[in-house]
């Protein structure tokens, strides 16, 4: 069975030049949840970033590698924490969410976790335990967690605080945040006593995701003051539902309905992520007379036939929303969920 054995591995400026220059070398040289220790300009505050929580969402690692390798002097003391190296090294390179017959690592954040749980998942929550006391000890003005949506999309970042701290954060990425109340055991859910967010940087596999995770972080390491006051450039999108399908049902995705599926959306659902959906538009097909998904919003009540209906079997928007995360990846979206929606 495989699974994360912690030995936490420390380096420092001096360490650099052992690394390689381009990113998949580099990502074969680390060992396990690797930590970078860069000295600032001002060494009385130090600011975190995560990244690769996700094996298959290399826009953050691909940053923080870039900005390893120019030297560049941060503003001030800087920690990288590279959560789960093993999952992205596993063939395909960069294409498991986490390593076979484990678990989601950002879903083992909580310290609420049953004994039964710890017996079951004990290396994925102690990884989780570790990458929490690894930023606790630096006592951080503030926290990145950089991650890629698993569908086509802009970028955008997600928070449980609305705070002007947290709006300017996400400015250096983009102009979108999603301010949620649900809660499923992520990294960004816990309480550091500073500032954090989520921010997913597009699709994983295209470069403008890269080049945000990189020009973003680089805002984020060499301002002095990271809260001037930019929190006016992003619109807030609040309580976000989750959907997802219903137990043991089955999704496809293509030009027509599928007859071996329960639900079938169009094949271009991704194009949602960049658009609002106005009451009426067409999703797909549904196999039942029934709905075979859930939507839970913040309250654990399920709105889903709030936000689409069926008529005959093809399946519409009922209200204006704005979709999030909408993914065509069949493995994620019938083991974690389709996508999210705020009403408009």
């Amino acid at each position: 069975m495989s699974e994360l054995v912690d030995a936490i591995e420390y380096y420092s400026e001096v360490d650099i030049d052992q690394f390689a220059s381009m990113p998949l070398p580099f990502l074969q040289q680390l060992k396990g949840l690797t930590v970078f220790d860069i000295k600032g300009a001002d060494q009385t505050r130090t600011r975190v970033v995560t990244t690769l929580i996700h094996g298959n969402e290399p826009s953050g690692f691909i940053a923080c590698h870039q900005w390893l390798k120019s030297k560049k002097k941060p503003a001030t003391n800087v920690r990288i924490i590279i959560c789960n190296p093993e999952a992205a090294q596993t063939r395909p390179i960069f294409s498991n969410r986490y390593l076979a017959h484990s678990e989601d690592l950002n879903r083992f954040f909580d310290d609420s976790q049953s004994e039964e749980s710890y017996r079951q998942h004990q290396s994925v929550i102690e990884r989780a335990k570790h990458i929490k006391q690894c930023i606790n000890a630096v006592q951080p003005e503030a926290i990145l967690d950089l991650h890629n949506t698993s569908g086509k999309s802009a970028a955008f970042g997600v928070s449980v605080h609305e705070s002007e701290k947290v709006l300017d954060l996400v400015s250096f990425f983009s102009a979108k945040l999603i301010y949620t109340g649900l809660r499923v055991g992520a990294v960004m859910e816990q309480d550091f006593n500073a500032p954090i967010v989520t921010i997913e940087c597009g699709g994983a596999n295209e470069s403008e995701s890269h080049e945000v995770a990189v020009q973003g972080l680089e805002q984020y390491f060499s301002k002095p003051d990271i809260f001037d006051h930019h929190a006016g450039r992003v619109t807030i999108y609040a309580h976000p539902i989750r959907v997802e399908l219903q137990q043991d049902a089955s999704v496809g995705f293509s030009h027509h309905c599928l007859p071996t599926t329960h639900i079938t959306f169009r094949a271009d659902i991704e194009e949602l992520n960049h658009q609002q959906t106005t009451k009426g538009e067409f999703l797909g097909w549904c196999n039942s007379n029934k709905i075979p998904l859930s939507a839970i919003d913040e309250n654990g009540v399920d709105r889903i036939d709030e936000l689409l209906e069926l008529r005959g079997n093809s399946l519409f928007a009922k209200c204006d929303m704005q979709l999030f995360m909408v993914t065509t990846v069949l493995e994620i979206a019938t083991n974690d969920c389709l996508f999210y929606a705020t009403k408009s």
